[in-house]
């Protein structure tokens, strides 16, 4: 069984989460399982409202990461939307866009990284 869950380099802030959770591994990893199972449904989602153009709803989607993605620590992901997020707020649907894959391309990174740290984490 490993000591903690998320290396340095993973971009998850275990260090800032655990205390929410009571400090409670047990609480924190059904966040962090929660959280996976929403990103699938949500990268659909991000993916669709894009392709369509919808900002509005593309934006919707954009705002939940903040809150799900900070719930879990996952500091890159909630940076990346925050940022997303105002330029979409402020009418800059185009300047938002550049966020759009690297959004995505960390979503399927921490759906694949957080079970295989729980996994370990569990030994």
């Amino acid at each position: 069984m490993a000591e903690r869950l998320f290396m340095d380099e993973d971009g998850i802030d275990e260090d800032n989460c655990l205390p929410m959770y009571d400090n409670s591994y047990d609480f924190y990893i059904m966040v962090l399982k929660t959280f996976c199972g929403e990103i699938e449904k949500t990268i659909t989602g991000m993916k669709d409202t894009f392709a369509k153009e919808d900002a509005d709803n593309y934006r919707i989607l954009v705002h939940g990461l903040k809150g799900s993605g900070g719930s879990a620590g996952a500091k890159f992901l909630v940076g990346m939307a925050t940022e997303s997020n105002a330029l979409i707020k402020e009418g800059n649907w185009e300047a938002s866009k550049k966020f759009h894959e690297p959004i995505i391309a960390e979503l399927e990174r921490l759906l694949t990284l957080i079970p295989e740290r729980i996994e370990a984490f569990r030994g």
